[in-house]
């Protein structure tokens, strides 16, 4: 049998061992709570990184989607503009069947002069006219194998037999030759006739032009206190704004459309046809 000293030793050490633990519990708590704050503090901002780096992912690829329909937006408003220019320009052909028209793209545009991508191998000649379904545009003056350069009425080198439309009256169209001011003068005007604001200015049948053609609206009248008078003309087509013009190939006056078409022969415009023979025959062959 254990003794009580045996006992009481054994009791005393239990205690001890009891008075230490709770003592450790005692001392150790400020570093477990402070431990736990430093790990829940880590958890915390490890969680803000993850979610700012998936934030920042998901906005760059909305920034993406956004510039891309952007792009095709402005795109399909491209192509909108080019759909109802052709349409204008299909119309155009259309409306006028004694013309012969050829499409040509503007690649270049500086000082009112126009670069267009046909030349002398497409068959295009100096003094051809260029016109839009708006207006007049101008003419060809210089031609290379693949380009030609147009002059138009924002230069003062281009001149054009033109006429009020209202009451014939004629003149000469010409540009003004500067950058700044798109409007033109239509010059020797006798100072009897009337020209007013509104006039339209068009085409004379003793220009290069098919008669007719629209050049632009009188926009101001000028007295020069001598036998001529001259007015200022704002031309009906911007040549600083266009990407496709007309060239006239060929224009057929309203007479030759009447006519017909001619007969074929070795360079003879007019052929006579061979009437049929109904005489009888006895007529056919009397002596």
């Amino acid at each position: 049998m254990l003794s009580l000293a045996s006992l009481a030793s054994g009791a005393r050490a239990g205690f001890i061992q009891k008075g230490i633990r709770t003592m450790v519990n005692v001392t150790s708590r400020p570093f477990l709570k402070a431990l736990k704050g430093i790990q829940d503090g880590s958890d915390y901002v490890s969680g803000l990184v993850i979610s700012y780096d998936a934030s920042r992912g998901e906005a760059h690829a909305l920034r993406r989607q956004l510039v891309e329909q952007m792009q095709f937006t402005a795109h399909r408003r491209e192509l909108y503009a080019e759909n109802q220019r052709l349409r204008r320009m299909i119309n155009f052909v259309r409306r006028e069947p004694r013309l012969i028209l050829e499409p040509v793209d503007v690649i270049a545009n500086f000082r009112g002069v126009l670069k267009i991508d046909r030349g002398s191998t497409h068959g295009i000649e100096s003094s051809m006219c260029v016109l839009t379904e708006d207006g007049i545009v101008g003419l060809i003056t210089e031609v290379d194998w693949t380009t030609a350069t147009v002059v138009t009425l924002h230069n003062a080198g281009c001149k054009i037999g033109a006429m009020i439309r209202r009451n014939r009256v004629r003149g000469i169209v010409h540009g003004s030759g500067s950058d700044l001011s798109d409007i033109c003068t239509i010059e020797y005007i006798d100072m009897k006739d009337a020209v007013r604001k509104g006039d339209e200015v068009v085409t004379s049948p003793e220009s290069l032009f098919p008669s007719g053609r629209l050049i632009g609206l009188v926009v101001a009248v000028h007295d020069t206190g001598t036998l001529w008078k001259h007015a200022d003309v704002a031309p009906a087509v911007d040549p600083y704004r266009v990407d496709e013009v007309f060239i006239i190939r060929r224009a057929t006056s309203l007479l030759d459309e009447l006519a017909g078409p001619e007969e074929p022969g070795d360079g003879v415009l007019f052929t006579p046809r061979t009437m049929p023979d109904n005489r009888p025959l006895q007529e056919r062959y009397a002596p």
